[in-house]
């Protein structure tokens, strides 16, 4: 079977070494990311559930505080058609495809 290796990142300075990997075999079934507020907790668990998905590893996430669900939408286009449905239910309708626009834009 073909090693499977998650990129987690660089050293720093960026650029001044080879990318940091992680054997995706070393992960145990459980797993928690500790530290303090501010020190990338967060970035870290995206980087790293998103390698995991990219090797196909089936993943259970428990969020409690809600920052990784935006990891499910996906805007491959980033067209304003496909952010309309997720704008406030108070958008005017109006107004929908210039708020639209602008978050296509933001993403961008």
């Amino acid at each position: 079977m073909a090693k499977r290796e998650l990129l987690i990142g660089g050293k720093v300075p960026v650029g001044a070494a080879d990318p940091v990997r992680l054997d995706a075999d070393v992960l145990t079934t459980h797993g928690v990311i500790l530290g303090m507020t501010g020190s990338g907790k967060t970035g870290l668990a995206v980087v790293l559930l998103e390698e995991l998905a990219r090797q196909r590893v089936p993943l259970l996430i428990c969020d409690l505080k809600g920052d990784l669900t935006n990891l499910l939408l996906t805007f491959p286009r980033l067209a304003p058609e496909d952010f309309q449905p997720y704008l406030p239910v108070s958008t005017p309708a109006a107004e929908r495809p210039a708020a639209a626009q602008a978050m296509a834009t933001r993403w961008r």
